[in-house]
C-alpha cells in the first residue's frame, strides 16, 4: 500500500517539479528531451524506462537535483529502495534547501521501518519551513509508529493550528492521547468530533467507549459501544462490507463483556474476508484476548503472510507464542515488530519472552525502553499483573505461571529501582519453580540470572557473580545455547568492576568467560573498543596476581621443613594403591555434634541433631554395627572427652590397618586468623571462644592424633564446621569470614577430608528444615545408589544441592570441599566388612562420664555419651 501511495505522490510531484525542470532546462537543450521523456514515462507507469531517461539526464549534468528526485520516485515504484535512497541522498547533497527532498526521503525511510530516520528528515523539512503541514502530519505518523504518542499528539496539534477542522488530525490526536493515558485530552478531541461530524461518528463512539472503559466508567462506555452495535447492526443488511461490519460490531461486544457474541461476529466477519490480512489479524487478536493462544496462531500466520508489514500481527503472534511457551519464536516476531514499529506492548512482551529463557539483561533493557516510551503504560501493566497475581494467590494457585508473573513484576520493579521488592518477587518465583518443576529444571537457572541482575543493581557484586557462575555451570550442557546469557551477565558484572577500578576481580571473571566463549564458539556480545582494551588490562592484572600468589606459595613451601611437608609415608604409590584396594575388614565411627555450649552466646540450633542423624544413617543404611559407632553430643562433647575417645580410650584400641574409620564433627570452627599462631580450631562444648589455644581442639593436634594413634589406612574426616559468628545464629562458626583450611589436614593425615565449605565461606543451617544444609545433602548423596553408593557420586550430589539451596535462601555460595591423598578405588561406606570384630566398652572418659555404646532401641542416657538414637 505504501509503495502505491508513493507512486501516486510521484505523479503529483510532476506538476510541482515542472518549474524546476524549466529552470534546469534553460540553456540545456541537450537533456531537455530526456527529462521530458522521463516525466511522460512516469505518467505511463513505465518506470524502468523513466529510470533510464533520468540517468541520461544526470550523465549529461549531475547537478540537476530534480532528476535525482524523479528517478528516486521511479525506483521506488520498481522496489529498488536502496537506489531510491541513494538518489534522495544525492538530491539533498546537490541542493540541501529543498523541503520536498527531505519529506520524500522521510516517506521512504518510514516505509522501510526506519522511523527515527524518517523523523529526522521531517524535522529537517520543518526547520526549513515550520509551517509545512504535510511534514507535521507525516512526522506525527512516524512518532506513532515509534510508540511515542505524546510527541505524535504534539505534531497533530501543530497541524490543527493550520486546519482546526481536520477530522483526520483531530481523531489521530485523540487516539494518541488515549494511548498515552491523557484521558481528558482525548475526551476533548472525541467530543469535538462527535459534535461536528455526527454522520461519521461511529468510529468516534468506539473510541469514546474505549476511553470510558479505560477510565473505569463502564456505564458511559456501554452507552457508546451500544451506539456502535446499533450502527453496524443496521448497516449489515445493506452494506457491501458486511464482513467488516461483523468484525467492528464484534469488537464492541467484546468490550461489553459479551464474549460469545463478540467471537461469533468476528469469526463470521473473518470467514467472509479470508484473504484480508487485517480481518484475519482481528480474528487472531480476539482469540488471543479470549485466552485461546493456540487458536490465534493460524489467523495471525495468514495475516502476516498476506501483509508482512502488519506489525501488530507480529506482536500478537509473539504474545501467543509466549503463552504457549515458545519463547524464542516469540522473540523473533517481536524483534520484527519493534524494528519497524516501537510500542510499549511490544517491548513488554519481548521482556517476558527474554526473561523466560534467561536473558535477564535484555529483558530489563526492554522494560526500560517501554518506560521511556510511556511511563504510564508501565504503571498500568504493573497493576494488571498485580491483580492477576492476587487472583491466583487467592485461589492458592502455585503453578509456574505464578512464577512468571512474579518475574515480570520484578522486572518492572527493577526498572523503577524498587530493588528490594524485585528481590522478594524473584526469590518467591524460584521457590515456586523448585516445587513445581524440580530443582534441576533449566528455568531455575534462568531465574538465578534474574536474581543476579537484582543483586547487580543493588551493587552486591559477590552475590550477583555467584548466581551468574552457578547459572553458567548449570546451562553448560543446555542444547539451546542459553548459557550465553550467563556469560553476558558475568561480563556485565566485570564491566561494573572495571568501572570501579577493581581490575583483578574483573579479570578473574573475564578469564572464565573467555574460556566459556572459546569452548562454545560464542562471539556475540563481546566487548569492543575502549572497553575491550580495559578488559584485556583486567585479565593481565589477574594473571599477574595469580603469578605473584603462586610465587608466594612456592616461597612458603620452600620454608616448610621436609618433615612437615612429607606425609611420612615412604611406601611406594603402587603399594599404597594395592593396600587401599584391599577388602575393608571392619568399620568404626566417632560422631561429635555440639549445639549447646558452656558459653550460650555461641549455641547452634541443630548441630547435635545433625550428629545423631548421621550416626543413625551409618547404622541403619551403611551397615555400621551399633557398638562400632560412638556419639558425643552437647555436654558430653568436652575437649578432653573428644581427644580421649579419638586418641587413647577407644578408637586406637579398635581400628586396625585394613579398617574404615569415619570421624564426623558438627560444631563451630574458627579461622586461623583468630589465633596468634594462625591455627584452626574446632570448638568443643567447654571451649572458651576468647582462649582458643587452651580450650579448643587445634586442627594440627587432631591431624597428629589421627596420624599417630589411629592405625587404619582408610580414614574419612567429615567437618561440618566453620566460621561466621554468633551474629548469624543459623551459620556455624566464630569470628571472621574464613573456614578451616582442609589442605593442611589432608597433608597431615594422608587421608580423606570432607569439609562443609571452602576456607573463605560460611556453612549454613537451613531455613527450610531443622538441620545443616551440608549434612542433609551428604546423607542424601550417600543414599543415591543405595548401600553401594560411591563417595565420588555422593559428593557430586552434595556439592550441587548445597550450593543450590544456600544460593536460593542466602544469596551466597557454600561450596563443599573434598580433598584426599588416597590411591585406589573410590570409597563405598556401605561395603560389608570382611572380618568384623566385637566392640570395646570397658573404658571411661576424663570428664567423669562413662561412655555407653549405642543400643538397638536407641535409648539415651542423660549423663553418658551414647550410640546413635533411632528415629521415632
Amino acid at each position: 500500500m505504501r509503495v502505491k501511495n508513493i507512486v501516486v505522490a510521484a505523479t503529483l510531484l510532476l506538476a510541482c517539479s515542472l518549474s524546476f525542470v524549466e529552470q534546469a532546462q534553460a540553456g540545456s537543450d541537450d537533456y531537455e528531451k530526456e527529462l521530458s521523456r522521463g516525466q511522460r514515462q512516469i505518467v505511463k507507469k513505465d518506470f524502468e524506462a523513466a529510470v533510464a531517461s533520468f540517468t541520461e539526464v544526470l550523465r549529461q549534468n549531475p547537478n540537476v537535483y530534480e532528476a535525482y528526485l524523479l528517478r528516486a520516485q521511479a525506483r521506488v515504484a520498481i522496489k529498488d529502495m536502496d537506489g531510491a535512497l541513494a538518489d534522495y541522498d544525492q538530491a539533498i547533497k546537490v541542493n540541501p534547501n529543498v523541503v520536498e527532498s527531505y519529506i520524500k526521503r522521510g516517506e521512504l525511510q518510514s516505509s522501510q521501518g526506519n522511523q527515527q530516520a524518517a523523523i529526522d528528515d521531517y524535522t529537517q523539512a520543518l526547520r526549513l519551513n515550520p509551517k509545512n503541514g504535510s511534514a507535521h502530519m507525516k512526522r506525527a505518523e512516524a512518532y506513532k509508529q515509534n510508540g511515542d504518542f505524546l510527541k505524535a499528539a504534539d505534531d497533530y496539534s501543530s497541524f490543527l493550528k493550520f486546519d482546526k477542522n481536520s477530522m483526520e488530525a483531530r481523531e489521530a490526536r485523540g487516539e494518541c492521547r488515549l494511548r498515552a493515558y491523557d484521558y481528558d485530552g482525548a475526551l476533548d478531541d472525541f467530543n469535538f468530533l462527535l459534535k461536528k461530524f455526527k454522520t461519521k461518528s461511529f468510529s468516534i463512539h468506539y473510541n469514546l467507549g474505549e476511553l470510558y472503559a479505560a477510565k473505569g466508567d463502564m456505564n458511559a462506555a456501554k452507552e457508546h459501544f451500544n451506539e456502535v452495535i446499533a450502527y453496524y447492526s443496521k448497516n449489515l443488511n445493506k452494506s457491501k462490507k458486511a464482513g467488516w461490519d461483523y468484525i467492528r460490531r464484534g469488537r464492541a461486544y467484546y468490550h461489553l463483556g459479551e464474549t460469545d457474541k463478540a467471537m461469533s461476529d468476528i469469526e463470521s466477519g473473518a470467514a467472509m474476508l479470508p484473504d484480508d490480512p487485517t480481518a484475519q489479524y482481528e480474528l487472531g487478536h480476539a482469540r488471543l484476548l479470549k485466552g485461546d493462544a493456540e487458536g490465534a496462531i493460524k489467523p495471525l500466520d495468514v495475516a502476516i503472510k498476506a501483509n508482512p508489514r502488519l506489525f501488530a500481527a507480529y506482536v500478537d503472534r509473539g504474545s501467543a507464542n509466549i503463552a504457549l511457551g515458545q519463547f524464542l519464536a516469540a522473540k523473533k516476531d517481536l524483534d520484527t515488530a519493534l524494528a519497524n514499529e516501537k510500542s510499549t506492548g511490544g517491548y513488554l512482551y519481548r521482556a517476558m519472552a527474554r526473561v523466560a529463557y534467561g536473558d535477564a539483561v535484555g529483558a530489563y533493557n526492554d522494560v526500560i525502553e517501554a518506560k521511556k516510551l510511556n511511563p504510564k503504560a508501565l504503571e498500568v501493566k504493573q497493576k494488571e499483573l498485580s491483580a492477576e497475581l492476587a487472583a491466583k494467590e487467592k485461589a492458592n494457585d502455585k503453578d509456574p505461571a505464578v512464577a512468571q508473573i512474579l518475574e515480570q513484576l520484578a522486572l518492572i520493579d527493577l526498572a523503577n529501582n524498587n530493588v528490594d521488592s524485585a528481590e522478594a518477587s524473584v526469590k518467591k518465583a524460584i521457590s515456586i519453580q523448585e516445587k513445581s518443576l524440580g530443582q534441576s529444571d533449566p528455568k531455575i537457572a534462568y531465574s538465578l540470572l534474574l536474581l543476579g541482575k537484582v543483586y547487580l543493581q543493588k551493587q552486591q557484586l559477590p552475590r550477583a557473580e555467584a548466581l551468574f557462575r552457578t547459572a553458567m555451570i548449570r546451562l553448560r550442557t543446555n542444547p539451546d545455547g542459553t548459557q550465553k546469557y550467563a556469560v553476558f551477565s558475568l561480563e556485565d558484572c566485570a564491566r561494573v568492576l572495571i568501572q570501579s577500578a577493581k581490575q583483578e576481580d574483573a579479570g578473574a571473571i573475564l578469564s572464565d568467560t573467555r574460556m566459556a566463549r572459546a569452548v562454545s564458539g560464542l562471539t556475540e556480545g563481546a566487548f569492543t573498543g575502549d572497553l575491550a582494551r580495559r578488559a584485556e588490562s583486567a585479565i593481565d592484572a589477574y594473571k599477574q596476581k595469580k603469578k605473584f600468589d603462586r610465587q608466594e606459595e612456592l616461597v612458603r613451601k620452600a620454608a616448610v621443613t621436609p618433615a612437615a611437608e612429607d606425609d611420612g609415608d615412604s611406601t611406594p604409590v603402587e603399594e599404597r594403591k594395592r593396600a587401599n584396594n584391599r577388602p575393608i575388614r571392619d568399620k568404626w565411627a566417632v560422631i561429635v555434634g555440639i549445639g549447646q555450649f558452656k558459653d550460650p552466646n555461641i549455641n547452634l540450633k541443630f548441630a547435635s541433631k545433625d550428629a545423631k542423624d548421621f550416626a543413625n544413617f551409618l547404622v541403619k543404611d551403611k551397615g555400621f554395627a551399633p557398638d562400632h559407632v560412638q556419639l558425643l553430643t552437647d555436654q558430653q562433647a568436652t575437649r578432653a572427652n573428644i581427644l580421649s575417645l579419638l586418641g587413647s580410650k577407644w578408637l586406637p584400641r579398635v581400628a586396625e590397618p585394613d579398617d574404615l574409620v569415619v570421624i564426623y564433627f558438627s560444631s563451630h570452627g574458627s579461622p586461623s586468623s583468630l589465633d596468634v599462631g594462625g591455627v584452626n580450631y574446632l570448638v568443643a562444648h567447654d571451649t572458651d571462644p576468647n582462649d582458643l589455644y587452651a580450650t579448643g581442639i587445634a586442627m594440627q593436634d587432631l591431624a597428629r592424633i589421627i596420624k599417630a594413634r589411629v592405625h587404619s589406612d582408610r580414614i574419612m574426616l567429615v567437618l561440618d564446621a566453620c566460621h561466621s559468628g554468633s551474629v548469624a545464629p543459623s551459620a556455624k562458626g566464630i569470628g571472621r569470614e574464613a573456614n578451616i583450611n582442609v589442605d593442611a589436614i589432608v597433608q597431615g593425615t594422608g587421608q580423606l577430608v570432607l569439609s562443609s565449605s571452602s576456607p573463605e565461606q560460611r556453612s549454613w543451617e537451613s531455613k527450610r528444615y531443622d538441620g545443616s544444609v551440608f549434612t542433609k545433602y551428604l546423607i542424601e548423596g550417600l543414599k543415591l545408589n543405595g548401600k553401594m553408593t560411591t563417595l565420588g557420586d555422593a559428593f557430586a550430589y552434595l556439592d550441587q544441592e548445597t550450593k543450590r539451596e544456600v544460593l536460593r535462601d542466602r544469596g551466597v555460595l557454600q561450596s563443599p570441599i573434598m580433598k584426599s591423598k588416597w590411591e585406589g578405588k573410590d570409597l563405598i561406606l556401605g561395603v560389608t566388612p570382611s572380618a568384623p570384630s566385637r566392640g570395646v566398652s570397658d573404658f571411661e572418659l576424663p570428664d567423669s562420664v562413662r561412655l555407653s555404646t549405642g543400643t538397638d532401641d536407641g535409648a539415651s542416657k542423660s549423663v553418658k555419651p551414647k550410640g546413635p538414637a533411632k528415629k521415632h
